[in-house]
């Protein structure tokens, strides 16, 4: 289960859309534009935000990582389209890696 207190500090740097403590992969941010085509890539931290509010978020640690900080997998749906996202919170607690944003490659299992 995602901790709350990482979720709420994850929600609140993607929610102010610094760039200098959001660092986007280049393969999340193409697996993006080719899930969402119409949208822009800005759009990724919104549909990170809400995904990560959502209840019953299916989610899971994901341990050694190349960096230093918690990492968590979940998928959420966004516009009708189920999302697997993995997000890294660095030690800190100011920088978030986003990995991934991508449809689901095993269903919806994690």
């Amino acid at each position: 289960m995602v901790p709350e207190q990482w979720r709420t500090r994850v929600c609140f740097i993607l929610d102010s859309g610094d760039r200098k403590n959001i660092m986007i992969r280049k393969r999340a941010l193409d697996d993006w534009s080719a899930l969402f085509p119409t949208l822009f890539p800005g759009d990724l931290l919104t549909a990170l935000s809400e995904g990560l509010k959502e209840p019953d978020l299916m989610n899971k640690e994901v341990l050694f990582m190349q960096e230093l900080g918690e990492t968590y997998e979940f998928i959420f749906t966004y516009q009708g389209k189920r999302v697997y996202a993995k997000i890294n919170l660095s030690p800190d607690n100011k920088l978030i890696i986003i990995y991934s944003a991508h449809r689901p490659l095993k269903g919806d299992k994690l």
